[in-house]
């Protein structure tokens, strides 16, 4: 379905990308991130306060129940409403978290981009998505190059899909992983548990982007990404935060690194 990427600093400059050093200001990995209910899955007495909440696997075509309130990612019909991808259904909340799909940019998300062109009026950044951004030259005092990774935020998106970026800072070395844009709200995890679980137990500076671009740099780095991975392939299923605690305690297959 999709695969995650790795790339290490030296790697990531070879193939046309090159990290900048980070301004000051200070992004928290992804604000408001866990909205939507991210963190759907059974708990055991360990599973650091979360409540304990059940979801099933769909897919396109699934019935979930009768039709109500609309739900993004379905489709309604004879009264009864239907997943229209693969994903995970909370049928105590109604929720459906996909588990396939393409990154469409929203209002006040978090993003990790790559300056694609450099322009007098300011920077186009890919986006890993049909659609780029743009940062304003009126909105940066800062001055890009090509293949900078930036971390930004989405200012504005308008009716034809033009996307432009604020808050832009530059992101120093350190290694660059993709994952699914949609699996972004399991490494975040409910109330920003999963992602302050990673960072305390790492001592890794992590940088998420709900474009599903993460920047991770310093402290046991190696530990970090083998995480994620492991959130990545494993967004499906349940026990997940149980198992991520269990690899993070172990050290992982990183141990010492």
């Amino acid at each position: 379905m999709f695969g995650a990427k790795r790339f290490g600093k030296e790697k990531f400059e070879r193939a046309g990308f090159r990290g900048g050093r980070r301004g000051g200001q200070q992004f928290a990995p992804m604000p408001q991130a866990p909205a939507a209910g991210a963190e759907q899955e059974r708990h055991g007495p360990e599973s650091h306060g979360e409540p304990a909440r059940k979801s099933r696997l769909v897919v396109p075509g699934e019935l979930l129940g009768a039709a109500g309130r609309p739900i993004p990612h379905t489709f309604t019909e004879k009264g009864s409403a239907y997943s229209s991808v693969v994903g995970l259904f909370d049928d105590a909340s109604g929720k459906l978290i996909p588990l396939e799909g393409v990154y469409t940019p929203a209002l006040d998300d978090v993003v990790v981009g790559v300056v694609v062109a450099v322009r007098f009026a300011g920077f186009t950044l890919d986006l890993k998505s049909p659609y780029e951004g743009f940062i304003s030259g009126k909105d940066t005092r800062d001055v890009f190059k090509l293949g900078e990774v930036l971390v930004s935020r989405v200012k504005e998106v308008d009716e034809v899909r033009n996307v432009d970026l604020t808050e832009a800072s530059k992101l120093e070395g350190g290694e660059i992983i993709e994952i699914p844009s949609v699996k972004v709200p399991r490494v975040i995890g409910k109330n920003s548990s999963m992602i302050r679980m990673l960072q305390d137990a790492t001592k890794s500076e992590i940088v998420v982007g709900k474009n599903g671009r993460i920047w991770v740099k310093g402290g046991n780095s190696a530990l970090a990404i083998e995480a994620i991975l492991k959130i990545e392939r494993e967004a499906h299923t349940q026990g997940l935060t149980d198992r991520i605690s269990a690899l993070l305690g172990s050290g992982g297959q990183s141990r010492g690194v």
